[in-house]
Formats: structure tokens, sequence, C-alpha cells
């Protein structure tokens, strides 16, 4: 996807980042598993440039909080300032603020570039959670096209139009879009997909309707035993996950239900006989629960297997 911002980055930047080439080998990879449709020279000098414009916003942040309520005060100890530097306290203050500054925004710089970095292997390994849960209903939609009658190209194409299968349609335009524009044969196209995909379950499905292509076998005998295997495959993660997301309902019943009453409870009495702060009490009801409870909710939402 090319627009102004990345048309200018590559303008400021593209240049060094062409002559890169190997050392980004892992960013082109993720790139093209996540199907960003971008360039690696590209997508780099819009890191950088986002990099450098998120330091520059975040010094002119730490610049202005510096003016409103001024530099911590730092006492002068031998440690900290040894005497060759007794003439120069003075300008303690600036000198402190220009370091504060400079490492907060050398982090920011350092931080928006590194997630640029990671942002395309994160995506592709959503992708391919994506296409896992997928994958069992689509080949059962090719096994049921196939016993129709229905011809592989015309069946590819067909299944790449479908919406309701999510990102494997998306993995199979690209195959598609090999057999139509590019004019490559099948098996070569299907080779291309498994290179390519972040999804080792659809890699070996690739792989084996390879096998049966190239050996002369039947694919709808194939579809059929793979709609099996997967569907079963399917039925018994659901049941392992439903019996972690039971774990996982009694270990927050336990540890942000039950226990956090029995603290209340106790520190509420012995605050009332004068032995215990009430911050405590604060801490448990306005932090402990509250992030607690966020982050069984994150983590039910990244193992619950929904496309």
């Amino acid at each position: 996807m090319v627009n102004l911002y990345s048309v200018l980055a590559y303008n400021l930047f593209g240049k060094y980042y062409e002559k890169k080439r190997l050392d980004f080998f892992g960013l082109r990879h993720s790139l093209l598993r996540n199907r960003m449709d971008m360039a690696y020279d590209v997508y780099m000098s819009c890191a950088l440039l986002s990099s450098i414009i998120s330091a520059f916003i975040s010094l002119i942040g730490v610049s202005l909080l510096l003016l409103v309520f001024g530099v911590p005060e730092i006492k002068a100890t031998r440690i900290m300032f040894p005497a060759w530097v007794a003439p120069f306290l003075q300008y303690k203050s600036i000198v402190l603020g220009l370091v504060f500054g400079v490492i907060f925004t050398a982090v920011v710089f350092i931080i928006v570039y590194k997630l640029f970095q990671i942002y395309p292997s994160l995506m592709a390994g959503d992708r391919k959670r994506r296409i896992d849960i997928m994958l069992p209903y689509a080949v059962n939609y090719m096994s049921a096209m196939s016993g129709a009658g229905v011809q592989p190209v015309e069946l590819f194409r067909s299944l790449a139009n479908n919406p309701i299968y999510g990102e494997v349609s998306t993995e199979y335009r690209y195959l598609v879009r090999d057999l139509e524009v590019l004019g490559t044969d099948l098996v070569t196209a299907m080779k291309n997909l498994s290179l390519t995909t972040p999804s080792t379950m659809l890699q070996d499905f690739l792989q084996g309707a390879i096998t049966v292509v190239t050996s002369g076998g039947e694919l709808e005998t194939y579809f059929q035993i793979k709609t099996e295997q997967y569907l079963m495959e399917n039925r018994q993660r659901q049941k392992e996950f439903l019996e972690t997301l039971g774990l996982l309902g009694e270990t927050y019943v336990t540890a942000f239900v039950a226990g956090p009453l029995f603290l209340i409870v106790v520190i509420s009495i012995m605050s009332i006989m004068g032995n215990a702060e009430m911050i405590y009490l604060y801490i448990i009801i306005y932090a402990l629960i509250p992030i607690g409870s966020i982050m069984y909710v994150v983590v039910i939402s990244m193992l619950t297997p929904e496309a």
C-alpha cells in the first residue's frame, strides 16, 4: 500500500535501505506472510521516519513538562557531583533537563523503531491463528465443491471469492493470482502459496495436495480425508479449550473473587483495631481486582478459537 507518507519516507531513506536487503531477510519474509503488499525498503523508510517524528514529539512533550513542573531536585553529594563540578552546579537544572530529554527521546525512538520491525511477525502470527481456525471449514467447502464435479481451478477461485472463510480466502486469492495473472500451473501456484503462507497447517495441506496432483490421484478423495481429519482435530481443540476455560474460571474465582473478599474483610477488621493501613484496602479494590480482571479478559480473548 503506497501513499504520500510512504513516498516521502522512501525518498528520504529508501537509498539507505536498498543496500541492506540481506540484513532484512526475516522482515521481508514476514511482510510477505502478512500480505502487506509493501517492499521492505519502503516499510523500513516509513519506520525510520515515524521513529524520528515520534522522538521529536516526545522531546517537545518532555520540554513542556519540564517547563511547567521543573527539573526534579537532586541533592549534591560527593558521589554524584565531585568537587571539580562545584562551579557548574548553578547550571545543574539545565544539564539534567537536557540529559533527561535526550535519554527519553532516544528511548522513544528505539521503541518505535523496534515495534515497526516486530509488527509484521506479530501480525503474521495472528493470521496463522485465523487461518488454522477456518481451514477445516474451508476444506469441507472444497470437499463439497469437488464432490459436485467442480474443477480444482474453479474450486480455488470460488473459495478465494468467498469472504466467509476470512484469511483462508485471502491466501487462495494469491493462488488464483498466480494462475490467472502470472500464468503458472496449478502445482507451481500451490508450491508458491505453501512457501509464503504463515500457517504450517495450510502448508501441510497444500503439500499433500501437490503430492496427490503430481501422482495422478483424486483431489476429491484427498479433500474428504482431510475434512474428516481436520474436523476431528477441531473438536479435540474445542474440548481442550473448554477444559482450559474451566480451569481459568476456577482460578479467577479463587484469586480475584474469594481471595480479595477475604483480604478486604481481614484488612477492614484490622483497620478498626488500628493495626492496618487503609491504603492496602484501596490497592486491592482499585488496582488488584480491576487489573486482574482485565488480564483475564485479555488471556481468554487470546485463547478463544474464533475467527
